[in-house]
């Protein structure tokens, strides 16, 4: 028995109805870049949500597949003339055509149970550091150990911003000596990027007295992959950790992103809808937060930097100065072509999709060779895995870091 809603569906079908197929998502489209084909394209997705809302086509298998083989980086909504949401529609689509065949998979059930728990997360994380410190990276399957190569199925069950629907602005949050800063320990990064982590708190503790409640999963994993009651469970119970907090800050854009957008998914709750509002509010990115505050970077060096932008970052909340500046402050910064275009990780699609992920990574490489940076950062676990991976490509010829390491 299933429980799909097919009100998702033709909700989908609105949302899609003002594309005029005029073709301007084409060139901007990573996926239609690789394969060339109106399927992968945003305009082929929209045409294939409005028939199956109209009773067109049957809602099968290859149609999941096909909206499933989406980015959701956003990229085709910045430039649609008429701001046709195809990255919402394919997320509620996916939503409907998975619950219409049983619900998610079990790996993504297994995947969310675990991340509810942080006990069992502090545990991984411990694991996985006696590993890398033992030199028995090995013994851990597709690398999942060193943190420079970090990759992992059960880490990378995200989606990119259009999970969390429309752009969440910068806070208007105004920090002083008094505010009560708090951070927010990310499970991508706690797991696979530590010594970032702790880079991130170092600077942090540097700017203010920082708190550090226990917080849990953000729950993204869950929402991306149909376990949205798990989400909202995660949501209520972060929300009621950081209540004191007067700025909660998070060094990965993912959860940040999503963190943002809690106000929104609460928004019809009348117990929490306030609550979750306020809390939302107080939410800013790692570089948001530090240029409020006006840091200045530990030291400078003449090291080239240059910096790929996350989709949960650039059009998940508009945020695109303030980690530019910091770079340019802490060395000599070079813009990458195609800063903002996705590395291809977007969660679980580059193990779904290795192939067109590894081109679309090959052609991330290629742009950052050509600045001749010695270090490409960013700020997001999944994207660091992505971007290590390049570097690891490219012959030593760059390194891949979180942006807390170099500033």
């Amino acid at each position: 028995m299933n429980h799909a809603d097919p009100e998702l569906l033709q909700k989908a079908g609105k949302m899609v109805s003002g594309c005029d197929r005029c073709g301007t998502c084409l060139p901007v489209c990573p996926l239609f870049g690789v394969r060339g084909i109106e399927a992968t394209s945003a305009r082929g997705k929209n045409a294939i949500t409005r028939a199956l809302a109209d009773g067109g086509i049957e809602p099968t298998k290859e149609a999941l597949d096909i909206v499933n083989f989406c980015l959701l980086c956003r990229a085709c909504v910045d430039v649609c003339p008429a701001k046709v949401p195809t990255d919402d529609a394919m997320v509620d689509v996916r939503q409907h055509l998975t619950d219409l065949a049983g619900g998610p998979g079990a790996q993504y059930r297994f995947v969310g149970s675990v991340l509810k728990h942080p006990a069992i997360v502090k545990a991984a994380s411990i694991a996985l550091s006696i590993l890398r410190r033992s030199h028995l990276n090995d013994l851990i399957p597709y690398g999942m150990a060193p943190e420079e190569y970090a990759r992992s199925r059960f880490l990378n069950a995200f989606a990119g911003p259009a999970s969390l629907g429309r752009l969440a602005t910068p806070s208007e949050v105004t920090v002083t000596a008094q505010s009560k800063v708090a951070y927010f320990r990310g499970c991508g990064m706690e797991m696979m990027f530590p010594g970032a982590a702790a880079e991130s708190r170092a600077i942090l503790k540097s700017t203010t007295r920082l708190r550090e409640p226990q917080n849990v999963c953000c729950g993204l994993p869950h929402l991306a992959h149909g376990l949205r009651g798990d989400f909202l469970d995660l949501a209520r119970r972060n929300i009621r950790a950081f209540e004191e907090a007067d700025v909660i800050v998070s060094d990965c854009a993912s959860c940040g992103s999503t963190l943002k957008h809690l106000g929104a998914f609460l928004a019809d709750d009348p117990v929490w809808k306030d609550r979750a509002a306020v809390f939302s509010a107080k939410v800013m990115d790692f570089t948001e937060y530090l240029a409020k505050v006006g840091y200045e970077p530990r030291q400078k060096t003449d090291a080239v930097f240059t910096y790929h932008d996350p989709c949960h970052l650039v059009r998940g909340q508009g945020i695109t100065g303030p980690p530019r500046e910091l770079l340019k402050a802490a060395g000599r910064f070079v813009e990458m072509k195609g800063s903002d275009v996705c590395c291809g990780g977007a969660g679980s699609f580059h193990i779904d999709y290795p192939d067109a992920a590894a081109q679309i990574l090959d052609r991330k490489r290629k742009n950052i060779e050509e600045t001749e940076a010695s270090v490409v950062t960013t700020g997001c676990p999944g994207c660091l895995i992505q971007l290590a991976k390049a570097a690891k490509a490219s012959g030593g010829k760059f390194k891949a870091m979180h942006i807390s390491q170099v500033i």
